[in-house]
């Protein structure tokens, strides 16, 4: 209730830690997750997400007691090599799980510049997904963290571009649909940032049910930079990150 009120959220429930162990802690908040998605979804709706470990916990939890005609689309471009995380994987097992169908996206997270990543966005089978994207009613989106080791972030990278402890020197705090962001929630000005086959954040915000999911200490910062940039309607995290969330909070107001 707390988390709810002073981020300015919907809703956020928050999953007890029973063990050090992080895959339950993660399994835990996926599980919950999955029931706040089957009660937020209806028929004819949109449901855009993300790739990443969180929103594979949310699917393997899902369990719907009966079918949805809903379209499942894929919020970024995909990561070869990442099957089970991969976006386009999630946005089929997704449909598959809830008796609807999926809209694929068949380009790289990454372009090599930000004038390919143009080309990209504008071909008509891309563009034709992204725009069902902005259109979506509900969101499922994972939030990652940029401090490694333990970072999912940085397998979504080409080698070329992996940047390692330059992102956190930089101020980096987090990631929320491939981009980069800074601890106030705002976009990193950061040449990444130009070249993610991606919706842009922003455009995220016409839909009326943005699920953040996210669990483990890692995910607390990147958690509070996407609530400061006031980029999610609802938030499923474990106590770890919650108790993060108001002590920083408190702190700021001290």
């Amino acid at each position: 209730n707390e988390i709810t009120r002073r981020f300015g959220l919907r809703q956020s429930v928050v999953t007890p830690t029973v063990s050090d162990n992080p895959e339950t802690a993660l399994q835990m908040v996926g599980r919950v997750a999955a029931n706040h998605l089957l009660e937020t979804i209806r028929d004819g709706d949109v449901i855009a997400i993300t790739g990443g470990k969180a929103v594979s916990a949310v699917v393997d939890n899902l369990e719907a007691e009966r079918r949805f005609d809903v379209r499942v689309v894929p919020l970024t471009g995909g990561v070869q090599g990442k099957h089970y995380t991969d976006v386009n994987h999630l946005a089929t097992q997704l449909a598959e799980k809830l008796g609807g169908s999926a809209s694929l996206i068949h380009a790289p997270l990454f372009a090599e510049d930000e004038e390919q990543r143009d080309l990209l966005m504008n071909v008509a089978s891309i563009r034709e997904v992204f725009d069902l994207a902005r259109q979506a009613q509900v969101a499922l989106v994972g939030i990652g963290s940029v401090e490694a080791p333990g970072s999912g972030y940085y397998d979504l990278l080409p080698d070329v571009a992996r940047g390692g402890q330059a992102l956190v020197d930089a101020g980096i705090a987090g990631e929320f649909l491939a981009h980069l962001t800074m601890a106030d929630g705002q976009l990193a000005r950061i040449d990444l940032n130009s070249r993610v086959v991606a919706l842009h954040p922003g455009q995220l915000a016409r839909c009326p049910n943005i699920i953040g999911v996210a669990a483990g200490a890692i995910k607390a910062g990147p958690v509070a930079a996407t609530l400061a940039g006031r980029y999610l309607t609802s938030l499923v995290v474990d106590e770890a990150i919650a108790g993060y969330l108001l002590d920083q909070e408190e702190g700021e107001t001290s």
